[in-house]
């Protein structure tokens, strides 16, 4: 695994460096005796359950809006539509906020040489400046952000914390130690909704979450206690043991009483009597428990792996060096910003300064979300991944209210924007994003590979076929006959995008391409995964989906978006939604279809935010188009670049320390790109196959991968050079998974058995058996997946 160093200062947000162990975030930035680490907690939202009861819209209202909006439709208005439709939007959801910033001062020298670095294995931060020794991690056991000083001639330390929440009590039980209850707001609105006041801290009928933060220090200096901050006085070793615990007991609950977080905090750091101690424990356990690592490029010769030093600085890294620690240090980030039985990994994953963030560093279900987890299961994270049935579980539960009120339909639903409430209305605005009545869908769909990996236990598989069956109920009513015979959707948008009218732009349609894809997706999963317990409404479902149709290729040769052949009003708009199906779907592209999707792409053009450079990445990665590949991974690469007078909305890059741009920073840039590089090394969607290598320009011509994981469940190990395997090593998860399996690779395929109790390794020779005819169909196979 790669470390990543630096050997300037952080005196910015953008430079500092993301730790995390799933509920905690750090920030941690060194400038010479001084560190500041922004906090972080994934449940300190602003808002509470009932947020999204404000201005609730009857069911009467709705059915009367939807009536007039389909009736607009019929008659070609859908301009006129959307204006209907404006009845059944809500307000906004709610806001992941900061909890606020330990600052640890240790004098030193702020001219002397600097070295602070990231450690993706360990996941610890270590810093060094001039004789001053620092480390900081966020444990899991006990589940406490850590942090320790060293230094052979004593020091005065001194400690501060800082926070822009409402601080309701400061208690100091004893010298070294500090406690702080703080109050989250009730409501905070997005940056695009002007006219609401930005934070507002009390609104009746809503019960936002408290937050307590709690320190204690062990040491061997002097201490004195002030009411801004601790000192120890002659210190070489300080150590600090922070404790940050919210009153949410999970995503979507009412919050309990502040007492049993007060008792988590104490019980945490009473289990911390060697805080230094635990670090190690921590980081022997990481690096002992994580099997995945990539690499590119020519063999590290660095024991224990490679280290990038200032990687975007004056001497930049190897494009190769760059893009391998760029995949380590994405399935870093996922396990840092998301773990089982908490909330998801949010636009920002868990780190966020301000109190009024970008899109509310929420959870956009139109495509930030879901590809926040593209890299989760290939990587060996399904822990990470876990997070995600607990929102899909909230949405579930909130959005069956949804579901009657606006819809007069049975199940759940949620539409485009989401919080840690359970969010589910759409929101206000315009609606290219808030008419799309699918976010549900694609979190079922992308949750499903959890499923299609081999990764789903029995008790989860419980938790996801009630999730599934309310999806699949709300979505065959949902459904309405298409006048030919077959289903499709009544008002329907193909998210965040609008073509041209008469009357202007529009965005409203009937069957979008994205509808037909998740709705036929979701619909295929619900007919597997409730075979056994609710065979009706398998069959169901798989009646209705065998009536929706497929992708279209529309008079230019590309594929169709919306309903007709309408121009777009933003040929290079950054979502490619209708391109579903070959990414993250798995429909697989014969002749006709390949040709039309890279149409498509051609059209949309290369250049964009760095979420749908990613999305374009993995697509081109399908295509077998090494070139194309090669072309956005450089564009991925580069220096993020704001100028003056140019928000520059489109163009995706890397900041200082790494953190993808939209601009501005948001984590599925990060986190997208993890999946969509694997997708050049390894595809495992065509049933039966595992294709090796699809798509290798020069920066992925070498490199090895360790510790991944393929459908349906297939353990793989890989070395290669000059874009073709040299070493495959492959194992079954389980008894369930095994058989046999075609292996291809640079045109050639083999025929592979994999077993769950032995290794099957094979050599370059081994894999240049039989040469491909050169179509890439699939082979029918028995589905292994878990069901």
């Amino acid at each position: 695994m790669s470390t990543l160093t630096f050997t300037t200062p952080a005196r910015t947000w953008l430079e500092r460096l993301p730790l995390g162990n799933g509920r905690l975030g750090a920030m941690v930035g060194v400038d010479g005796g001084e560190t500041r680490i922004g906090l972080n907690e994934s449940s300190a939202w602003s808002g509470g359950v009932a947020s999204a009861r404000r201005e609730s819209v009857e069911p009467e209202a709705a059915a009367a809006a939807l009536a007039a909006a389909r009736a607009a439709l019929d008659a070609g208005d859908p301009v006129g539509a959307e204006q209907h439709l404006r009845a059944l939007q809500h307000r906004y959801a709610q806001a992941f906020l900061p909890v606020g910033e330990l600052i640890v001062t240790a004098g030193g020298d702020r001219s002397a040489p600097l070295r602070r670095s990231l450690d993706l294995t360990e996941g610890v931060h270590r810093a060094r400046s001039g004789a001053l020794e620092s480390s900081t991690a966020c444990a899991t056991d006990p589940d406490l952000l850590i942090h320790t000083i060293r230094t052979p001639v004593p020091v005065d330390v001194g400690v501060r914390f800082a926070t822009p929440l409402r601080v309701r009590d400061e208690r100091m039980p004893d010298p070294p130690a500090r406690t702080w209850v703080l109050d989250l707001p009730a409501d905070v609105a997005p940056a695009h909704e002007p006219d609401e006041p930005a934070v507002t801290w009390d609104v009746p009928g809503i019960r936002p979450a408290s937050v307590v933060v709690s320190l204690r220090l062990r040491h061997d200096g002097t201490l004195s206690d002030a009411p801004d901050g601790l000192t120890v006085r002659g210190a070489t070793r300080v150590e600090l043991a922070l404790a940050i615990e919210t009153t949410v007991p999970a995503p979507g609950h009412e919050p309990e009483p502040i007492d049993e977080a007060l008792r988590r905090a104490d019980a945490r750091l009473a289990a911390c009597a060697e805080p230094a101690r635990h670090v190690e424990e921590n980081r022997v356990r990481r690096s002992t428990a994580s099997g995945f690592s990539f690499e590119l490029g020519a063999p590290h010769d660095r024991e224990g792996g490679r280290e990038l030093v200032d990687p975007l600085g004056g001497s930049p890294s190897a494009p190769e060096a760059l893009l391998g620690s760029l995949v380590e240090y994405g399935h870093h980030l996922l396990g840092a910003a998301s773990r089982r039985g908490g909330p998801p990994a949010n636009l920002q994953g868990i780190w966020n300064a301000d109190m009024r963030p970008p899109w509310s560093s929420g959870y956009t279900l139109n495509i930030n979300t879901p590809m926040n987890y593209w890299g989760a299961e290939v990587t060996g994270a399904a822990d990470a991944h876990l997070a995600l049935l607990e929102l899909l579980e909230a949405l579930a539960a909130h959005g069956a209210d949804t579901a009657v009120r606006l819809y007069g339909a049975g199940g759940w639903v949620a539409h485009h924007n989401s919080d840690l409430w359970g969010y589910s209305p759409p929101t206000r605005g315009d609606a290219s994003w808030s008419q799309w009545p699918l976010g549900g869908a694609w979190l079922v769909r992308q949750f499903d590979e959890h499923r299609r990996h081999g990764s789903m236990s029995r008790a989860t598989l419980a938790r996801y076929r009630a999730i599934v069956s309310g999806c699949a109920r709300f979505l065959l009513d949902l459904l309405v006959d298409d006048g030919t015979g077959g289903l499709g959707t009544a008002h329907s948008t193909s998210p965040e995008n609008r073509f041209l009218t008469a009357r202007g732009p529009a965005a409203l349609t009937r069957s979008s391409a994205l509808d037909r894809a998740l709705i036929g997706d979701v619909l295929d999963i619900a007919g597997t995964v409730l075979a056994d317990t609710e065979p009706d409404l398998a069959a169901e479902a798989l009646a209705a989906r065998s009536r929706i149709a497929g992708p279209r290729i529309g008079a230019a040769g590309r594929i169709a978006e919306w309903q007709g052949d309408p121009h777009e009003e933003d040929p290079r708009h950054r979502h490619v939604s209708h391109l579903f199906p070959w990414f993250p779907g798995d429909r697989v592209a014969e002749r006709a279809e390949r040709a039309a999707v890279a149409a498509t792409l051609d059209r949309r053009g290369d250049d964009s935010t760095g979420w749908s450079l990613a999305w374009k990445i993995a697509l081109r990665a399908r295509l077998r188009d090494a070139d194309g590949v090669s072309r956005l991974i450089d564009l991925a690469l580069r220096p993020a670049q704001e100028e003056a007078g140019n928000p520059a909305q489109h163009r995706g890059g890397l900041y200082p320390n790494l953190f993808a741009a939209h601009p501005p920073f948001q984590i599925d840039g990060n986190l997208g790109l993890v999946g969509a590089v694997l997708e050049c090394v390894v595809q495992s969607h065509r049933p039966g196959c595992i294709d090796l290598l699809p798509a290798a320009p020069p920066v992925l011509a070498r490199g090895r991968l360790r510790g991944a994981v393929v459908r349906p469940g297939i353990l793989l190990d890989l070395d290669w050079a000059d874009g073709r395997p040299g070493r495959v090593s492959l194992r079954a998860r389980s008894a369930d998974q095994a058989g046999r399996y075609r292996l291809t690779a640079a045109d050639r395929a083999v025929d592979v058995d994999i077993a769950a109790d032995r290794v099957t390794v094979l050599r370059g020779a081994e894999l240049a058996i039989e040469p491909l005819d050169g179509r890439l169909s699939s082979r029918p196979t028995p589905d292994r997946s878990t069901t």
